[in-house]
């Protein structure tokens, strides 16, 4: 072999050696700043003019806070009057240990959300209506506890969990029909979602 090309190909064979050094130990550098970066943190403090006796304000949003909003926008998209009953319905829903849309599902399922019920009732549920036989509340907060509370009892602590179970004892007639209730019940609850 030519001494010329055995020069330029040692020389070449380091240069390429000496260029990958280069380029690794440049990897290395940048891979551990990373690293540290990741590991650091910094603290930054801002400040502006203001006065020192500033009070803070703050606001937490919690999951019971955006269940009552789910509730409440579901009610007001069908111009119920019960959009003003939202946090009751979540406070008897938790209170009992029950899915917090089966309340509303059941009210609109039974009264289009109150609009359709029997006069002076407050009976969004058709709980407790068979025939001429009308139960009445005083109230929507009365009616919600009520029924929440009889869905626990009577329903849930029975084995009765899902709207196809309820309907059985609830809405007998609706089971010999294919069980229109429970698949509009279910219905509802799933847009509250």
């Amino acid at each position: 072999m030519d001494p010329f090309k055995k020069l330029a190909l040692l020389v070449g064979w380091f240069g390429a050696a000496f260029i990958t050094s280069i380029i690794s130990v440049s990897l290395l550098f940048l891979t551990s700043f990373e690293r540290s970066l990741e590991t650091t943190s910094t603290t930054y403090q801002l400040y502006q003019a203001l006065p020192q006796n500033q009070t803070p304000i703050s606001y937490s949003l919690g999951s019971a806070d955006a269940r009552e909003f789910l509730v409440r926008d579901f009610f007001r998209n069908y111009k119920s009057p019960l959009d003003d009953f939202s946090n009751q319905f979540i406070q008897v829903a938790d209170y009992y240990q029950l899915d917090f849309r089966l309340l509303p599902a059941i009210a609109m399922q039974e009264s289009n959300g109150a609009k359709r019920m029997i006069g002076d009732s407050f009976n969004p549920f058709g709980f407790g209506i068979y025939g001429s036989k009308v139960l009445k509340f005083s109230t929507f907060e009365d009616a919600i506890e009520v029924v929440g509370k009889t869905l626990r009892e009577e329903y849930v602590n029975q084995g009765l969990t899902t709207p196809e179970k309820i309907m059985t004892k609830y809405t007998p007639p609706s089971v010999e029909k294919g069980g229109p209730w429970a698949i509009g019940v279910s219905s509802f609850m799933e847009e509250i979602k």
